[in-house]
């Protein structure tokens, strides 16, 4: 009887501990494109880690996705998407996902939203998807998860990209309309929390190292630029300085992840400007 009894103590202690485990771990979903990929894909999951906070991340993928496609795969409820989901420090992808399926697969916490880079500085291109989009993720999740804004970069001086035209291929005036756009999602729709990784980056293309934070005039590049937007997430969602983390890519310096941590932590502190340090 008390072997029974011991037992059955030590199944509920092990499932409660689990639950407690589960309960405690912070669990991000990113519904985005390529710049959530840059952003969240890597590195995030290891500043969370060194700071002892168990976390699991997804990213809704599609290349170049808007809100408008967001918004419309809402209504037909297409399997476009990859789901990359980080676990334990281990990426997973799962192909030809649904929204809903991704917004079922946990109980997310936080859940962020993003326009396509090339319109990003152009807000009559949001609505009314962002608006939809929203609606659909709300119905989907729960009335504590928490709702938030990424802000995205400009592109580098000298981007070939198609879109770069529409802000005079002038990276400040590129910056500069997201900024805006950025203030006005904050306005209209009170999110708990802006990511600002355009900031961020803006921040660190002004320190010593320069216009070097894309690998091909738009994405990250891979080590410092990636990290210089996950640093940026990491503290946006945690509420916690990045400054000091003791995790960075091996493969850059302690100098230059001082400068990635120190541009994403003055732009969480100031979203919406520069900080010329």
């Amino acid at each position: 009887m008390k072997r029974i009894f011991a037992i059955l103590l030590f199944s509920f202690v092990i499932s409660w501990s689990a639950q407690a485990q589960q309960k405690d771990t912070l669990r991000i979903l990113a519904i985005g494109n390529s710049f959530s990929q840059d952003s969240v894909e890597q590195y995030l999951w290891e500043l969370f880690n060194a700071e002892g906070i168990p976390v699991i991340i997804g990213n809704m993928y599609i290349g170049g996705c808007s809100l408008e496609r967001h918004f419309q795969n809402t209504i037909t409820g297409v399997d476009d998407y990859s789901y990359r989901k980080v676990v334990n420090g281990e990426k997973k992808t799962r192909k030809f996902t649904t929204l809903q399926f991704a917004l079922a697969d946990e109980p997310w916490d936080y859940v962020s939203f993003q326009q396509a880079s090339g319109v990003s500085g152009e807000y009559e291109t949001y609505e009314p998807y962002l608006q939809g989009l929203r609606a659909f993720v709300r119905r989907r999740v729960a009335a504590t998860t928490i709702f938030m804004w990424h802000q995205t970069w400009a592109y580098s001086a000298d981007a070939t990209h198609k879109e770069f035209p529409r802000y005079g291929k002038d990276q400040l005036k590129m910056y500069q309309a997201i900024v805006k756009t950025s203030q006005t999602v904050m306005k209209n729709y009170k999110f708990p929390i802006i990511i600002p990784s355009g900031t961020a980056i803006q921040n660190a293309r002004n320190s010593s190292m320069g216009d070097v934070f894309n690998r091909d005039g738009y994405h990250l590049q891979k080590t410092y630029g990636r990290y210089t937007a996950a640093c940026t997430w990491f503290e946006a969602i945690s509420g916690r300085s990045v400054v000091g983390n003791s995790y960075y890519p091996a493969k850059i310096s302690k100098e230059t992840a001082d400068i990635c941590q120190k541009a994403a932590h003055n732009a969480c502190k100031h979203p919406y400007k520069i900080t010329k340090k």
